[in-house]
């Protein structure tokens, strides 16, 4: 299952994230379901997710409008909670200014589901250039990432909330950083391409968009469009244990 939070502020960005998704290989095997902060331009996002739903380029969409603004922690949680409710058994959440490429599934199914793989992650901070085909243990993204139902239940959902807070002063706070803590402290690791399958587009109106930032913040090594890959993780140096 796909599930998107959308801010019910940004159409503009959301329609364009959705072009981007509608390009997707493999999305017509899945469900797509929309988490909607009921924002100051909420009628227009429900718009553009009404011409996304007349694409049928997703196996089914469904929307929830939230009554009240859950805001930046809770919203992913609950989109995250309700797709795991539903029976999923791997969830990708993304967000309404992240586009993908359109092998973006069968990268993120090609992550190996391991006990010590707490999530599959899209984006790549790497510089380019950079194989288009290899999987590597990789630093906590969340511009479109997987987990599976197992790692939800048992380590992500009830550790979220006080993960999420900073431990002491100077220290990250939000439910990005809180991922990355619970790794730490579980010993497990996050794997993603070493070519970006997502990219950031979210200039201004985000909670956390610096638009001093942006550019700094893209992904050197995205590209929209590519041929069918043949995944592998890399070979482990002599002496190291490999992940396979």
């Amino acid at each position: 299952m796909i599930t998107m939070t959308v801010s019910g502020d940004r159409p503009g960005y959301l329609a364009e994230t959705l072009d981007s998704w509608s390009a997707v290989r493999g999305l017509s095997a899945r469900p797509f379901r929309f988490i909607v902060e009921p924002g100051a331009e909420l009628a227009r996002c429900r718009t553009v997710i009404e011409e996304f739903s007349r694409r049928r380029v997703a196996r089914a969409v469904e929307v929830e409008v939230n009554a009240e603004r859950r805001g930046v922690r809770a919203n992913p949680h609950h989109a995250l909670s309700t797709a795991f409710a539903s029976g999923a058994g791997f969830v990708v959440l993304c967000e309404e200014d992240i586009v993908v490429g359109d092998d973006v599934l069968e990268c993120l199914d090609a992550v190996p589901d391991e006990p010590g793989v707490l999530a599959a992650c899209a984006f790549s901070r790497r510089p380019a250039p950079q194989p288009p085909e290899v999987l590597a243990d990789t630093d906590f993204s969340a511009w479109v990432w997987g987990t599976w139902a197992d790692r939800w239940t048992e380590l992500l959902a009830p550790q979220w909330f006080e993960a999420a807070r900073a431990p002491w002063d100077g220290a990250g706070a939000g439910w990005d950083f809180g991922v990355e803590r619970i790794a730490a402290a579980t010993g497990m690791r996050f794997v993603g391409p070493l070519a970006s399958r997502s990219d950031n587009i979210g200039r201004d109106g985000g909670v956390h968009a610096l638009p001093e930032e942006f550019e700094s913040s893209r992904a050197a090594t995205f590209a929209a469009y590519r041929e069918p890959a043949h995944w592998r993780l890399p070979v482990p140096a002599r002496g190291e244990p490999s992940h396979h």
